[in-house]
């Protein structure tokens, strides 16, 4: 449509989007329609480019964001001028920003079901990608958008949304999904800002809490099992959820909400900044502002490194990165691991309840069931020995001395010098763990 009046908006969106703007068409290609609900929403300052429309996104909540929707050229020589045209655009709209749209070019090979590539553009998307430091939202339900409705068809992924960190670590729960296309030979777009797939808090071992004072007795004292349980799995698994329970108990108690403590101590900070403008500080004040900003220093590099851990990235030094990259790389993990629905029995099922409860019949049913025994042997009415008194062994704590004492009565005279053992431990999710011990003889 080259004209779009409040008429037309009404009629496709409803009336509650009663701000929009627009970029109008050239014959098939190249229109734009933006439009909000003032009531959620106010889009503000909006800025007309060739191929793109910007405006200032402004929400109750979450104060405001930059918004760009694109809608690419398809000739190449134009592309480059686009992917300028967006350069200079970002340099106009600091702070959080979204780019959404048809680009009409693609950043991997993967993204185009033939291999009819035009490399060059490639390479220049993801040069600019790579420039302004932005992330595409993962899409959930296709692997591409666009189909050029043939028999055997020609299909790419040119339809994206993508995100500077700091809009990605506003809205972490956001979540991108491609629908029906309908009548269109393109995949709609819906993103969702806040999807509420906030998983339960599971328990994660942090690393540092080997660092800190008690963290043995801690786990001597969680390390425990009703007497009521006999069967040594059950017996095992009821440690684990004990001790996670207790370290979790111990690590509020030890450590407690670190961001809390960090806004807290910069208060004060802050407050003891606004007494120095005005006269000296006392020793006690001076004291307490010294104290303050090194306790701040620590436990940022603490945050940080928490952060570091729960985004599983092994292979960056230490000072070559913020907290921020961390959190956005778990956050990509988690949009990415999570399941918008299930089909169970013909039904689409998206409630997160329902969806845990079919994995866990599922689960339960290829484990099977516990059945009685219908017979079972008397040892002694045999003659046979009972063992019974290894078995009662297999709840203990394992100490340190017990293991070197198996490692040693196992590794024979004849091993090198230097022999590497792999010690493995499950943990509660069954995963393994491992250490390397060297012995030298």
């Amino acid at each position: 449509m080259a004209v779009i009046d409040r008429f037309i908006v009404n009629q496709c969106l409803g009336p509650s989007f009663d701000g929009f703007d627009y970029l109008p068409a050239e014959e098939t290609r190249g229109g734009i329609l933006v439009a909000w609900n003032s009531e959620v929403l106010q889009v503000t300052h909006i800025s007309h480019d060739s191929y793109s429309i910007t405006g200032e996104v402004h929400t109750r909540e979450d104060g405001r964001w930059c918004l760009t929707v694109v809608y690419g050229p398809r000739d190449t020589h134009d592309k480059r001028a686009f992917l300028d045209e967006l350069s200079v655009r970002r340099s106009l709209c600091p702070g959080p920003w979204m780019i959404i749209g048809d680009f009409n070019m693609i950043l991997h090979a993967c993204e185009k079901n033939n291999e009819n590539l035009d490399r060059r553009t490639m390479a220049a998307f993801r040069n600019f990608v790579n420039t302004e430091e932005l992330k595409e939202v993962y899409m959930h339900g296709r692997t591409f958008t666009w189909s050029n409705e043939r028999r055997v068809p020609t299909l790419s992924k040119i339809d994206r949304a993508l995100v500077y960190v700091d809009w990605d670590l506003n809205y972490p729960n956001s979540l991108l999904q491609a629908i029906s296309s309908a009548v269109s030979d393109h995949a709609p777009l819906h993103l969702s800002m806040n999807a509420g797939h906030q998983s339960k808090k599971r328990f994660r071992f942090e690393l540092f809490w080997l660092n800190l004072e008690g963290f043995q007795e801690a786990v001597q004292e969680g390390w425990r099992c009703d007497a009521r349980f006999t069967d040594p799995f059950s017996r095992l698994d009821e440690c684990y959820k004990n001790l996670a329970t207790h370290l979790q108990a111990w690590s509020a108690a030890k450590v407690g909400n670190i961001k809390l403590q960090i806004a807290m101590a910069n208060l004060v900070i802050h407050r003891l900044d606004a007494a120095q403008d005005r006269r000296i500080l006392t020793a006690q004040e001076w004291w307490l502002r010294r104290s303050l900003k090194h306790l701040v220093l620590g436990l940022s590099s603490l945050e940080r490194t928490m952060a570091r851990q729960r985004s599983r990235m092994r292979w960056i030094k230490d000072g070559d990165a913020n907290s921020k990259l961390f959190h956005d790389v778990a956050n990509g993990r988690r949009r990415r691991n999570f399941i918008p629905s299930i089909k169970h029995n013909g039904e689409v099922i998206t409630d997160q309840s329902r969806k845990e409860e079919i994995f866990f019949d599922a689960y339960s049913g290829l484990l099977g069931q516990i059945n009685n025994k219908e017979f079972s042997l008397d040892l002694q009415a045999l003659g046979l020995p009972s063992r019974g008194d290894i078995l009662e062994d297999l709840g203990d704590i394992f100490s340190e001395e017990g293991v070197w004492k198996v490692i040693r009565k196992y590794l024979s005279i004849e091993h090198q010098d230097k022999t590497a053992l792999w010690v493995r431990s499950t943990t509660k999710r069954g995963l393994l763990s491992r250490r390397k011990l060297w012995r030298r003889s």
